[in-house]
């Protein structure tokens, strides 16, 4: 006998899991667009070339492209909110590890697994979202994931400088950390 799957979350339970997912997907996608403004400073402070700071980017988002098909799969295989919550796991402490950091080797390093981590958020994101929203509310579930991303893409290098404005580079990636543990805790 075939199991039957229930039509979304229930409505109490359904604003959790959406929260989890817009503060996951927020962070990944905002990660991706910060470092670009900070990449100057961060320069200077760990006393390296521009030419070799770009790898800070790069590093994020070269572990992103290659590891999104792969985690897609593994969420197929153990379920995607587990691969979920292993992304976050890995992402919120990649992060710290980024602030952390003392050389250009150990930040590009922290932005690898910095990737990794934004790779499981970003690959099982739809699926969560298919199963969060019953059947006649998967339209808006979609288009409340897409906004999420474009304004995270559109906000990255403002909240970026309003960050550098005030604190470290550092607080760039230590900003992550307390959202992290709220989507954890949800």
């Amino acid at each position: 006998m075939p199991k039957v799957q229930a039509d979304g979350l229930p409505l109490p339970q359904r604003y959790g899991a959406i929260l989890t997912i817009v503060i996951g997907i927020s962070m990944a996608v905002l990660d991706g667009a910060i470092a670009n403004v900070a990449l100057p400073t961060i320069a200077t402070d760990l006393h390296a070339t521009p030419a070799s700071s770009i790898w800070v980017v790069n590093a994020y988002q070269i572990a992103i492209v290659i590891s999104l098909l792969s985690f897609s799969f593994l969420g197929d295989m153990f379920g995607y909110r587990r691969v979920y919550k292993c992304g976050l796991v890995v992402f919120l402490l990649s992060s710290l590890f980024c602030a952390l950091s003392d050389s250009l080797q150990m930040l590009t390093l922290a932005r690898v697994i910095q990737g990794f981590g934004g790779a499981a958020l970003m690959s099982v994101n739809t699926a969560l979202i298919r199963l969060i929203y019953p059947q006649r509310f998967l339209g808006r579930g979609m288009g409340v994931n897409s906004f999420i991303v474009a304004v995270s893409s559109a906000a990255g290098p403002t909240i970026a400088a309003a960050i550098l404005s005030i604190a470290s580079w550092k607080w760039l990636f230590l900003i992550n950390v307390p959202l992290g543990i709220i989507a954890l805790l949800l």
